[in-house]
């Protein structure tokens, strides 16, 4: 992405972790306030899900779950950045 001049995070892989989860959870918090827990959950088992499959030996990638805990920090920042909506 960044040849097309989209990049917008640095290097570090637990920021990237993390901003893509607060995009997805203030999106979706804004597309179904209702359903706000439901939709917590289901991010934080997405993230521990994706390092869960990383950590298999035929994806030929490594778990971290200091990813999972920064997917969680993007989840609790896109619940914040929602709160500060009429929803």
């Amino acid at each position: 992405m960044q040849n097309f001049g989209f990049g917008f995070t640095s290097h570090d892989d637990k920021l990237n972790h993390a901003a893509a989860f607060v995009v997805l959870t203030a999106i979706g918090s804004l597309g179904w306030p209702e359903h706000r827990a439901r939709l917590t959950i289901f991010l934080a088992l997405t993230g521990a899900a994706i390092e869960i499959l990383q950590g298999m030996q035929m994806i030929g990638r490594d778990m971290d779950m200091f990813d999972w805990f920064a997917d969680c920090v993007g989840v609790a920042c896109g619940l914040a950045i929602a709160s500060w909506t009429k929803n």
